[in-house]
């Protein structure tokens, strides 16, 4: 059993041309796609080093436990069993066999390196972790050549309470004497594994458990369950919800886990539904360990458009690249609103592209009609000039205005500012034809443009940062190098394109921008490759977090920046404790040195 079905002539062939043999297993078919898109090299084993240690211990010892039990009926067999955690470091490597344990050595497989799948290519801990399910890689099939001499099982290993990742069991043994089997006991210390963290499982979990399994006994909606640590969600949480409301859900559950007293709490979610939540907490003793909130969602009501321009809601906007769900139900719902004749507040972090938003869906929706841009953040140079513009532009007879930045206002223009655009939206109400986009970062703190300036507009609708969608950063790269450099012959390569998804992005586009700017004022033809991004580019993690990830990622950056750095404030501040908050800070590889 060294090869795969269609042997080595099946991935040479995959390799060369891109077409799959119809021998080869769809799983592995699937994992060889994604490892050529990532950028691996099919002729080169290069895991990142991650550092040795997971984060945390008590999980490492158990793991560590177990495993060296099982090992003891391996003694003297070229077999080597591995622990993983879910980014697919190595945490833990037993290998009885000093020889073949030198073969593992050469591949780097050994703790402190990730075998994840964008990191070395199919392999049976890193395309595991990645379907979620026990995956068996034998000879051929792994996507890099220097892996072909053996064979991977890999068992995920997940938290008995909350059905989390906890990591994944890996067996790993020549290609040549490998059978099912091997991931049949791989399996089954998975389960060993799963059933020693059930054992140390603490009485608030359990309790938690017991509440959240009743309340999905009688659902006929979403069930959420949170505790500090831990978030289970329901089947129907996850087939009716996408991944940016599953988000919203569980930032709001925030105002209620703790409380002693049962409430009612109500989200407005991205897609436009309105969720309410009911929460219950859940005791031991006196106290509050977590709570459980049963959902109920409410549909947005949808608005008289014809049939035909529904269809055209979500097609792609001219001059702008992008197609994840939360860019496309930005662009949507800001479509929506221009053929409704309903001003909008576009909320979003600096350089994060609500300005090229508005403008494209001018352009896609009346191309033919004026379009105009103020920008409020010039307005302190000549107030009265700059008033004087936004009067003129709103007494023309339509198209479209744009008010960028309207949260850098001077205070001395609020109130005419407010004023006028009132006075011109409750006519255009009555006639629509003049339409008002403004822009704004997302929280400026300022009771006046609260006041005075938001109430002007019908709708705010959020566009998430850049390091919430990371598919859009590699739709992004090949439009922005075409416009910066139009007469060259450039590309980029899969490495260097999926390096750049991963960064984090704290400036969105306009860094991004920026950065392929300095690459293009060193590299004029050729390929940009990885060696060619700057420094700071490389630095990033060690995988793209979810979107659930990022929220709480950038909920501790605001909370440790909003408290001087001091972690034991920020920690009180989000809910958390101490060991908690220090936990996601060397997860997430936060930089508290600011």
């Amino acid at each position: 059993m060294t090869h795969s079905p269609g042997g080595p002539r099946a991935r040479d062939a995959f390799i060369a041309s891109g077409v799959l043999d119809r021998s080869v297993r769809d799983v592995v078919g699937s994992s060889w796609k994604r490892s050529t898109q990532a950028g691996v090299s099919p002729t080169l084993v290069e895991p990142s080093y991650a550092g040795a240690l997971g984060e945390s211990q008590q999980l490492n010892s158990l793991v560590s436990r177990v495993m060296h039990r099982m090992a003891e009926g391996l003694a003297g067999e070229p077999v080597s069993m591995i622990f993983a955690d879910p980014t697919g470091r190595v945490i833990h490597r037993i290998c009885p066999d000093t020889s073949f344990g030198r073969r593992l050595e050469k591949v780097s497989l050994a703790p402190g390196f990730t075998y994840a799948e964008d990191s070395v290519g199919t392999n049976g801990i890193g395309t595991a972790l990645l379907t979620r399910t026990p995956t068996l890689i034998v000879g051929s099939e792994h996507f890099t050549e220097p892996l072909m001499g053996f064979a991977c099982a890999g068992a995920p290993v997940h938290h008995p309470i909350s059905g989390g990742l906890v990591g994944v069991l890996d067996l790993t043994c020549e290609a040549g004497v490998s059978n099912a089997l091997l991931l049949t006991y791989a399996r089954s210390i998975a389960e060993r594994i799963e059933d020693e963290i059930l054992a140390t499982v603490s009485v608030s979990e359990m309790s938690l458990l017991r509440d959240y399994l009743a309340a999905c006994r009688h659902a006929t909606g979403p069930v959420l369950a949170l505790s500090e640590d831990i978030v289970m969600m329901n089947h129907l949480a996850q087939q009716r919800l996408d991944a940016a409301d599953r988000t919203a859900l569980v930032a709001r559950t925030d105002d209620a886990v703790g409380k002693v007293a049962p409430l009612t709490l109500v989200a407005d979610l991205p897609s436009g539904a309105i969720a309410r939540l009911d929460y219950r907490p859940t005791s031991v003793g006196s106290a509050v360990v977590g709570g459980v909130f049963r959902v109920q969602i409410q549909e947005a009501s949808a608005r008289p458009v014809r049939t035909a321009d529904s269809r055209t809601l979500t097609a792609p906007l001219p001059g702008v690249a992008g197609s994840s769900p939360e860019w496309t139900r930005a662009g949507a719902q800001l479509r929506e609103s221009h053929r409704a004749g309903t001003w909008v507040l576009l909320v979003g972090e600096r350089g994060v592209g609500k300005h090229a938003l508005a403008r494209a869906v001018h352009v896609a929706e009346s191309p033919a009609r004026h379009l105009r841009v103020l920008d409020a953040e010039t307005a302190a140079l000549d107030p009265d000039e700059w008033f004087q513009h936004l009067e003129d532009e709103l007494a023309s007879e339509e198209g479209t205005l744009i008010i960028r930045h309207i949260d850098r206002l001077p205070a001395s223009l609020v109130e005419s500012v407010s004023s006028r655009l009132l006075e011109e939206s409750d006519r255009s109400h009555s006639a629509p034809a003049r339409w008002v986009v403004a822009t704004r970062e997302a929280a400026v703190g300022d009771d006046a443009l609260e006041a005075q300036i938001v109430p002007c507009f019908d709708r705010t609708i959020n566009v998430e940062p850049l390091r919430h969608r990371p598919d859009d950063i590699r739709a992004m790269i090949p439009a922005m190098l075409r416009t910066l450099s139009p007469s060259r012959d450039l590309q980029i390569s899969p490495r260097a394109v999926n390096q750049l998804a991963r960064h984090p992005w704290p400036g969105n586009a306009t860094q991004l921008r920026d950065v392929l700017r300095r690459v293009l004022a060193a590299k004029r033809t050729g390929t940009i490759e990885l060696a060619d991004l700057p420094p700071e580019c490389m630095a990033v993690g060690r995988r793209t977090l979810t979107p659930l990830e990022s929220l709480e990622r950038d909920a501790i950056t605001r909370a440790l920046a909003d408290h001087g750095g001091n972690k034991g404030r920020a920690a009180e501040h989000l809910g958390m404790s101490r060991a908690t908050i220090y936990r996601k800070i060397r997860g997430y590889n936060i930089d508290t040195r600011r």
